[in-house]
């Protein structure tokens, strides 16, 4: 027994023409799928490549920050090696030692 519901259905899908199979020579949804695989593949791989290169970047970053603080201890020692060694008393010691002595009174020309 068809009810009247159930007819109006057959007769509303025949009308829009529904195919219940794809025909084995519409290559259409096998293109759109290996279309829709390469993208999602490409998506990955730049997904890929972006992470290591920001991971790659992090490492970077902190080897040269630690080559930073290398080189601003290096500054800071040789910045008080500098001034040990422009320290007048150092000086005077060393000329004291090769013979120089302060000069006499009558040695100091004055100019105005």
């Amino acid at each position: 027994m068809h009810t009247a519901g159930s007819l109006r259905t057959k007769a509303v899908l025949k009308e829009q023409n529904v195919r219940l199979r794809r025909a084995l020579e519409d290559r259409s949804f096998l293109y759109t799928a290996a279309l829709t695989v390469f993208l999602a593949a490409l998506v990955i791989l730049v997904y890929l490549w972006c992470r290591l290169t920001v991971v790659n970047l992090g490492y970077e970053i902190s080897h040269l920050n630690m080559e930073r603080k290398v080189a601003l201890e290096e500054n800071r020692r040789l910045k008080i090696e500098i001034s040990r060694l422009k320290s007048p008393q150092r000086i005077e010691g060393i000329a004291r030692k090769i013979g120089l002595v302060y000069p006499r009174e009558d040695q100091i020309v004055r100019i105005r």
